[in-house]
């Protein structure tokens, strides 16, 4: 970080190239960067109260008048020293005191670099913050950044659906401990579907203050990572699931939120402590647990390219504790504008093809405004997007359409990507209903798409509350929240199939810090842009030689690595077989060698096949370094097109995109006749480079190698029999 002569000196040489003069000696390519900057100047109020912060404080003063005392969160720079942070928390405080503010909550969190307030401030103060004046907390030194209070908050209506189906008969095995963790809004503990699967921890009491007819959104996603989609008729986990709520329903239709007096940041962060470690209380709650579910995002922080507090977070515990998170990408909702017809006439006219081609071409024009929520662009944890796909039956709704012509895509309210430098987000995608939006005119300049809510149109079937206590009720869920709820039941049936015991659990001797990275590279494994992900490579700008990745850096913003296919990363088949591996390795030039066994079939023949690599891991970050990241892993097989026959397959994230994130998955395909070298295998090597600052630890990973030909070829057997695997009784 530049001291601060370093910045004066930068300041200077900003001054000398607006008046026009010629750059000192040596500092010419000062100039050279000035040329696309539009302002230079040292942080200050404009920068610690955005616009958006200022639009909030106007709307709360409208909305509560000349006595307003609005709330907003404040986050403190982080000194490097305990000294200098004592004595920023004195100066802030002094401030807020002069303002005639008080502190509601507050939280530090060394390891993440956060001291954050919570802060309720009088209108009169709220005016002089609106109007830029030069109060204390406007030039503060110690505040970084002004914010709305963090809050997720979701409507409680719901449409039941009249027709019943059987609960499950089957209940999870009391003697299995918990797996996977829910921190959500309160749900209906004992709904049918629900009742002797949850294991439900409440410290905060949240049970007491959650009106039980609109515990909505914690009941949906007990449900559909317990059971699934209903409508698909799926078997039930085997494990209870632990439950910590982290939201209320306070009744009177109100939308289901956070407590107003604490930062949801800190008590996200001691939930988890509480499960893995234990608190005041008593011992850890739940310290098996190793995939969490938070199906929430901060409507109040889009994200906007640094690495937001909540990011950070996540991605601490991840790597301290080995915790898979599974996080929602976040849900759009205002309309999508569609330049490409003049009016509503014109769009109802057009071929479904060219109506799809119109809104995947609008989502990218408004990329920028229709950004993931955070906490989903966290380095470590998977983010999870909505795909157009359900169980519904179909139905017919009046002036309702589908945007997708034949093969479904995201949603259109799905969040978009990129995450933090650039990294590949949304991860994945699940089923988040078939969406369908209503077309109203744009007055003259296009038409806009208004997401319809699922009603009984669509959607995914699950638990839901009742107004008069009917505890088998149900309704449809959907977007970004239900799709991570079924990406948090994938990993889960994963982790299930690797451990069976009737399978030989392939775990038992495994230590369960891994479990967290094999089941991630697992679960992105069989993912894939599918026919829309080719279309959009072959139509999308720009087009050219060497334009392909900043073609495919856009492309992978709507689809991530894709729709992954679950089932098939948890069994192989008769022509495709799937390797598993996990390891720890240090940063430097050595690699973890593996050798994958080829399937003689497949040598000297011209005859399709395919290889797919996904390697996982939780990376420490360095909040102090630009890279953020400190450990960067990639897989590279040795000359897979000489050796194997096949080559990168066009439709996926870019070479160059890949390799940014902490999971990086690649897929091969070709049809090459070649002569097989080194009896028989395809060497694949692991490297760890240190990358934001020294990197002085091993690390933890896990490997998916699948190997596939047509369905004429034994892939299974013959790669079986090379690794000298004996048959299953």
């Amino acid at each position: 970080m530049p001291d601060v002569q370093a910045l004066r000196h930068l300041l200077s040489l900003w001054r000398l190239f607006e008046n026009g003069q010629a750059a000192p000696r040596g500092f010419a390519p000062w100039f050279e960067v000035f040329e696309h900057l539009h302002a230079l100047r040292a942080w200050g109020p404009e920068d610690r109260i955005p616009s958006e912060t200022i639009q909030y404080l106007e709307e709360e003063l409208a909305a509560q008048g000349d006595d307003a005392v609005v709330r907003v969160e404040i986050e403190l720079w982080y000194a490097a020293t305990d000294a200098k942070r004592r004595a920023a928390k004195a100066s802030f405080e002094r401030a807020v005191a002069e303002a005639e503010g008080i502190i509601v909550d507050q939280s530090e969190i060394g390891a993440i670099g956060y001291i954050g307030r919570l802060v309720d401030l009088p209108a009169t103060e709220v005016r002089r913050l609106i109007d830029r004046e030069e109060v204390n907390l406007a030039i503060c030194d110690d505040v970084m950044m002004v914010r709305p209070q963090s809050t997720v908050e979701f409507p409680v209506a719901v449409d039941a659906l009249d027709e019943a189906l059987p609960a499950p008969p089957t209940n999870p095995d009391p003697q299995l401990p918990p797996i996977a963790a829910i921190l959500d809004a309160m749900p209906v503990q004992n709904h049918a579907l629900l009742a002797r699967r949850l294991l439900l921890d409440d410290p905060d009491d949240f049970d007491a203050l959650s009106i039980v007819a609109e515990r909505k959104h914690g009941t949906e996603m007990a449900s559909l990572i317990l059971h699934g989609d209903r409508h698909l008729n799926e078997e039930p986990l085997p494990r209870p699931i632990y439950f910590r709520p982290v939201l209320y329903a306070p009744g009177g239709g109100g939308n289901e939120r956070p407590l107003r007096d604490r930062l949801l940041l800190d008590l996200v962060y001691r939930a988890v402590l509480r499960m893995k470690e234990g608190d005041a209380e008593g011992a850890a709650t739940a310290p098996s647990v190793f995939i969490v579910n938070l199906s929430l995002g901060d409507r109040n922080r889009p994200f906007s390219g640094p690495m937001s507090p909540w990011g950070r977070l996540l991605d601490y515990l991840s790597e301290r504790f080995g915790i898979l998170f599974m996080v929602s990408a976040g849900n759009v909702t205002e309309p999508l504008t569609v330049r490409d017809f003049a009016g509503l006439i014109e769009f109802e006219n057009a071929s479904a093809e060219a109506r799809e081609a119109a809104i995947l071409r609008a989502l990218a024009e408004q990329q920028a405004t229709r950004t993931l929520l955070s906490p989903a662009e966290a380095l470590n944890a998977i983010t999870v997007g909505a795909w157009h796909e359900d169980g519904a039956p179909p139905a017919n709704g009046a002036a309702v359409f589908s945007p997708f012509a034949t093969e479904p895509g995201p949603n259109i309210t799905s969040a978009l990507g990129l995450g933090h430098r650039k990294v590949v987000k949304p991860d994945l995608f699940m089923p988040g209903g078939r969406e369908l939006a209503r077309v109203v005119s744009n007055g003259g300049n296009g038409v806009s798409l208004r997401p319809v809510p699922p009603g009984r149109l669509y959607g995914l079937r699950c638990a839901s509350p009742d107004a008069g206590g009917d505890l088998a009720r149900e309704g449809y869920s959907s977007g970004t929240s239900a799709a991570t709820a079924l990406a948090t039941r994938a990993a889960h049936r994963i982790f299930d199939a690797l451990s069976d015991p009737d399978n030989g659990n392939l775990l038992e001797d495994v230590d369960p810090s891994f479990y967290g990275v094999i089941v991630k590279a697992l679960l992105v494994h069989r993912a894939g842009w599918g026919g829309i992900g080719d279309l959009l490579d072959q139509t999308w700008q720009p087009q050219g030689q060497g334009t392909h990745v900043v073609r495919r850096d856009g492309i992978a913003r709507l689809l991530g690595y894709g729709r992954p296919a679950v089932q098939e990363a948890m069994e192989c088949a008769t022509n495709r077989a799937t390797m598993v591996g996990y390891g720890e390795i240090p940063a430097g030039e050595q690699a973890a060698l593996y050798r994958i066994p080829l399937p003689p079939s497949l040598e000297r023949v011209r005859e399709p096949r395919a290889l797919t690599v996904s390697l996982a891991w939780f990376s420490p970050v360095n909040i102090r370094h630009q890279a953020y990241r400190r450990a960067k892993l990639e897989i590279a097989p040795e000359n897979p097109e000489t050796r194997f026959g096949v080559k990168r397959v066009p439709g996926q994230p870019s070479d160059k995109a890949v390799p940014r994130g902490s999971l990086f998955h690649v897929r091969y395909s070709g049809e090459r006749a070649v002569a097989f070298v080194d009896g028989n295998t395809l060497a694949l090597r692991v490297f760890c480079r240190e990358q934001g600052g020294a990197l002085d630890q091993s690390i933890r990973y896990g490997l998916a190698v699948t190997v596939e030909a047509g369905e004429a070829i034994r892939v299974y057997e013959e790669v079986r029999q090379a690794l000298g695997i004996r048959p299953r009784a």
